[in-house]
């Protein structure tokens, strides 16, 4: 079953689509275009994407560029669904990152034959590149964690080569660094798979968890896993690395305490506390009523003890 995904911010134009893809077995999403669009697109590696284009705003063309940049989604045929006819669109739709483009209003059967020609092509490509294709598995390493990306069929391809990477050596030299499998670019992945993946797992032993990055196949792991304990499963390298950030944390506050604990134990006192920031120093200055000079006050006491001499000599009267 193949997957597709639209991308198309104008209502009537989305309720068109949704209605032509009606009744079909296909798996199909109609979404607006946002800003957690683009790292959907990543986790569930539709076949193919259909952009709706407004010729207005520079961020879908963005968009495209940047799934053309990105390992997982480079090589998905996108179709862009434009408004009207533009020569200089057409002239440069490889270069903005289109495979192919159709004008709106949208026909049912030439849409769904170019969709099938695109994915036809598409999977060939794929295919191709996975018999020419000389290593299976990306591993990728640093920051603490290792990622292996795995590329194509598991079962033909990517399970034998886990043999040759798996060595005692090398299981050795990463005990102590994260262990994570991003599976979203394999084309099939099912019960066998996930109970392969989960006696690979008993390699990593002195690992607590061991992260999988699943993408569209997160379905398949909730209902197949049983080692719920020890397998952290994702739908994209994003709530990975929120995980990641939030592991992390609690290693430096369990540290912090650790230290304070050691502290009191060896002199008996609580440490005195962090040194704060300038920055956060506030400083007040006290308001102290003003002080008058001794020899102003006499002057003024002189001057009011010294009678008024309108009043002291009133003016005679004639």
């Amino acid at each position: 079953m193949h997957f597709i995904m639209a991308i198309e911010n104008d209502l009537n134009s989305a309720q068109a689509l949704e209605n032509i893809f009606l009744g079909l077995r296909q798996r199909v999403v109609v979404t607006k275009f946002s800003q957690t669009v683009q790292e959907y697109v990543k986790s569930s590696n539709p076949d193919i994407i259909l952009m709706g284009i407004t010729f207005k705003d520079k961020k879908e063309l963005e968009f495209v560029l940047e799934l053309r940049r990105d390992v997982i989604t480079h090589n998905i045929p996108i179709m862009a669904m434009i408004p009207k006819e533009d020569a200089n669109f057409v002239a440069n739709l490889k270069a903005l990152g289109f495979t192919d483009y159709m004008v709106k209003p949208l026909i049912k059967q030439p849409l769904l034959d170019r969709i099938h020609s695109h994915i036809e092509e598409y999977k060939f490509s794929e295919s191709s590149k996975t018999r020419d294709n000389m290593s299976f598995v990306v591993v990728d390493r640093g920051h603490g964690r290792v990622l292996f990306q795995c590329r194509a069929n598991l079962k033909r391809y990517v399970f034998p080569e886990f043999k040759k990477i798996f060595t005692p050596n090398f299981l050795k030299s990463i005990q102590a660094e994260r262990i994570c499998f991003d599976v979203r670019v394999v084309p099939e992945l099912g019960k066998d798979e996930v109970e392969v993946f989960e006696r690979v797992m008993k390699l990593f032993s002195n690992h607590e968890k061991v992260v999988f990055i699943a993408g569209r196949h997160m379905g398949a792991f909730i209902e197949h896993a049983t080692d719920d304990e020890k397998m952290l499963v994702f739908m994209a390298p994003n709530e990975f690395d929120e995980y990641v950030k939030m592991e992390e944390q609690k290693i430096e506050e369990q540290r912090k305490k650790e230290k304070k604990e050691k502290f009191v134990k060896e002199t008996g006192k609580e440490p005195p506390p962090a040194p704060t920031l300038l920055s956060q120093v506030k400083i007040e200055i006290p308001l102290n009523p003003p002080i008058v000079p001794e020899n102003l006050n006499s002057s003024a006491e002189s001057t009011d003890s010294q009678p008024n001499s309108d009043s002291a000599n009133p003016p005679s009267q004639s």
